[in-house]
């Protein structure tokens, strides 16, 4: 992967006239709330299948779906019946600072749906049904899913503005209770969505084929991220989202016995899959939520808690109770609803940074997605009796980048 700088110094005299900040978003700029030539699951688990409580199914604890709509080229798009939409993905894994060299492995694979057509399949690499497309395990526990749609013919990319989907993550089964040996927990987010330049035509008319310059690192072909002729249009560095601070033992605030733990998920489309990555470093700011009127003496409102996180390529920590053994954490043992006097806040994350430690990547400002996850339960059953996720929302102003799969 390259931060592209000289695109982000460009931008910055037409970012400075902009009032109010969030005004208008640029044109390079991608949109998740329509479909795209590119898709990004922000958060997979690889993990044996779980028993559900109730009704006793039997199911995968990730899910993946992904849908296709026909592109919305006009005011009535019409799409050929049948027509076939493939689709190139890669499963990418985090990678451990220091470790193997800071490598992230990724393991790639086809599928291929049709229009206003659906498939869903696991991370672990079972069939859920007769429906199920043949995919390979991922080849790590935890990471994150890109895809983005290809030439049949050629395996090469091209616009084709019309992936959808979503994903489910069921959590364990749980260990004690009425429920033992049963899952509970469920939890469903929406992926990350990237469209193409708009002046390309959209395949299978001539001109729809996405550029691929080669890495200047490893020679492989690239997916280019900067808006520009032929690339795709662009995600942002920076991330905001509400959060739920951690409490794992019965006291105020109230509700007293109400327990959980809450997760933030990183990644960034900064990566060179199987290759050397420099970590990618995250201001945090966490503020509290305050039923006082605001006011500049009330020590109260607004209460500010700041902490950064490295990680390279994915990583998933937690608030502040709970370390992990392959990514460590937790961000701030203060990120407790005790110390912070509230249940809930905000949490700013970014701009983000790759520090340039390795020679065989690149390094500045780097892009940033953010996916937080809850869990609440007891602490018996490590608070997995109920959870969701929910997608952060970005600040509008997008960096450039290039992801390089390998192999292409």
């Amino acid at each position: 992967m390259r931060s592209m700088i000289k695109y982000g110094v460009l931008l910055l005299p037409a970012l400075a006239l902009a009032t109010p900040a969030f005004a208008l978003d640029p044109p390079e700029l991608s949109d998740s709330q329509q479909p795209g030539s590119v898709i990004i699951y922000p958060k997979f688990v690889n993990a044996p299948a779980v028993t559900t409580a109730g009704d006793g199914a039997v199911l995968p604890r990730t899910e993946i779906e992904i849908g296709a709509v026909c592109p919305p080229v006009d005011v009535n798009p019409v799409c050929p019946e049948h027509q076939p939409v493939k689709v190139r993905f890669h499963w990418v894994c985090p990678g451990q600072e220091g470790v193997n060299s800071n490598i992230c492995p990724e393991e790639d694979f086809d599928v291929t749906l049709s229009v206003n057509g659906k498939l869903a399949f696991p991370a672990d690499g079972s069939q859920i049904n007769s429906n199920t497309p043949p995919v390979p395990a991922a080849p790590c526990t935890r990471g994150y899913l890109i895809g983005w749609v290809i030439d049949p013919a050629s395996d090469t990319p091209v616009k084709w503005d019309g992936l959808i989907g979503n994903a489910v993550i069921r959590g364990p089964n749980l260990a004690g209770g009425p429920d033992a040996g049963f899952s509970t927990g469920v939890s469903a987010y929406s992926p990350i969505t990237i469209q193409a330049d708009p002046a390309l035509a959209t395949f299978p008319a001539a001109g729809s084929a996405i550029t691929t310059p080669l890495d200047p690192f490893t020679g492989q072909g690239t997916l280019v991220f900067d808006g520009g002729p032929g690339d795709y249009l662009m995600i942002t560095g920076r991330q905001f989202a509400d959060v739920k601070y951690d409490k794992t033992a019965a006291g105020p605030p109230a509700p007293n016995a109400a327990l959980n733990t809450t997760y933030l998920i990183f990644l960034t489309l900064d990566v060179r899959s199987n290759q050397p990555n420099n970590p990618s470093i995250i201001p945090l700011q966490f503020y509290n939520e305050s039923a006082s009127p605001p006011s500049a003496t009330d020590p109260n409102f607004e209460k500010l808690t700041s902490t950064s996180w490295e990680f390279v390529c994915w990583s998933q920590v937690s608030l502040a109770t709970t370390n992990d053994p392959f990514f460590g954490g937790p961000l701030n043992v203060n990120l407790t609803q005790a110390q912070q006097g509230t249940r809930k806040g905000i949490v700013i994350a970014g701009p983000a940074i790759k520090n340039p430690e390795l020679v065989g990547d690149s390094s500045g400002p780097s892009t940033l997605i953010m996916l937080v996850e809850t869990n609440e339960g007891t602490a018996a059953n490590g608070f997995n009796e109920r959870k969701y996720n929910f997608n952060a929302n970005t600040n509008g102003f997008p960096v450039p980048t290039t992801y390089v799969p390998f192999p292409f």
